[in-house]
């Protein structure tokens, strides 16, 4: 008897190295990606690479991610219940949703997946998408919606208890519709340098790292490329999780070297190459305002950014615009950049990473690294 006590109390004592020796268990996250896409924005391909196979080890299991290509369509047939995220990246195809018929099955399929437990991550279009809609003109400074600011709050699926502080108006329209070249508000810095080089800024964004997302990062801020997108302004229960900088991009009290003017579009004017006059200083009024949120929804986990994480950044840089004879609105853009320090591409693939982990479900010991 005392022999097989002693086996037992050895056996017990080298379990741990046993243990220890067993490959981690194997758990997959699969994730769905909305199909956007827009030619000169790389929000989602960015999405894809920054997510599909990526594998870490947390809590003595090793995780990956396996992301597949969603279509609206796959949305509508119910395929969503194959995932455990759906992530919508910066184009949120707002615009094409006209059919009522197949928007409310479109946003019903997506509410009662999250509504049971999936998760939702969005960014800018995204995260649009996500809320309760948009502030009315009114709220916004303005006296009319545009068309695409009416698609945009049509499409919003009410998810997060949000409404978003966002300005899109094209600059044809703000010119010859409105008779007023500044109605393209903060949607000028995507309208007015169509690629992914040149569009937006970088700003040195507050984080908040009590969440779980931040949790562990050793600093209060962090560089977020924003391209035009909104500023989240919570009607209910959220978590603010980073917060524009208190420095209006431009207008009044603006930062002078992201300041940029609204260009008039002239057409048919002699000699059929100035087609564009720059006019007043175009005001942003999203300083100081929450940039990204998180929330529940049902059973369901959702983090929305109204910048990009998934974008490369840059520090310093000054925009200068272009006043030349003829202004490639569409190509080389009516303003650039000078003296910028680009960093690594990857620089907050981080975040999306950890935002995605935290989504599906996964407690703060099982994230992905800060890296």
């Amino acid at each position: 008897m005392a022999k097989i006590l002693l086996f037992v109390v050895l056996a017990v004592m080298a379990m741990p190295n046993v243990i220890s020796l067993m490959p981690p268990a194997e758990k997959t996250i699969r994730v769905a990606i909305l199909d956007s896409f827009i030619p000169s924005f790389t929000s989602p391909p960015e999405m894809m690479e920054i997510i599909d196979n990526y594998t870490w080890e947390a809590d003595g299991a090793r995780y990956t991610f396996q992301a597949r290509w969603l279509s609206d369509g796959d949305i509508c047939r119910g395929k969503l219940k194959e995932y455990d995220v759906l992530v919508i990246p910066g184009i949120g195809k707002e615009f094409w949703r006209m059919n009522d018929k197949n928007l409310s099955t479109w946003k019903r399929e997506i509410r009662n997946f999250v509504a049971s437990g999936g998760g939702y991550f969005g960014t800018c279009g995204g995260a649009n998408l996500a809320g309760m809609g948009l502030l009315s003109p009114a709220e916004r400074g303005w006296k009319h919606w545009t068309m695409w600011e009416w698609f945009m709050n049509r499409a919003a699926l009410g998810i997060a208890p949000v409404k978003s502080y966002q300005d899109m108006a094209d600059p044809f329209a703000s010119t010859l519709l409105w008779k007023n070249p500044a109605r393209v508000g903060i949607s000028a810095y995507v309208w007015y340098n169509l690629s992914i080089d040149g569009t937006g800024i970088c700003q040195n964004c507050h984080v908040n790292t009590t969440h779980p997302v931040f949790e562990g990062y050793g600093r209060s801020s962090r560089i977020i490329r924003w391209v035009a997108g909104p500023a989240l302004i919570p009607y209910g229960n959220v978590s603010i999780m980073v917060t524009y900088p208190e420095e209006n991009i431009s207008g009044k009290n603006g930062n002078e070297s992201t300041t940029i003017h609204a260009w008039r579009f002239t057409p048919f004017s002699p000699p059929f190459t100035d087609f564009w006059s720059m006019g007043e200083i175009i005001e942003t009024r999203i300083a100081g305002k929450p940039a990204a949120i998180s929330c529940n929804f049902g059973e369901g986990r959702v983090v929305i950014f109204g910048n990009h994480p998934e974008h490369p950044v840059w520090r310093g840089g000054q925009i200068y615009e272009v006043d030349d004879s003829f202004n490639h609105l569409f190509f080389k853009g009516l303003f650039r950049w000078r003296n910028r320090d680009m960093l690594p591409p990857s620089y907050n693939w981080w975040i999306v990473r950890r935002s995605v982990a935290w989504v599906a479900g996964l407690d703060n010991n099982m994230l992905p690294p800060i890296e």
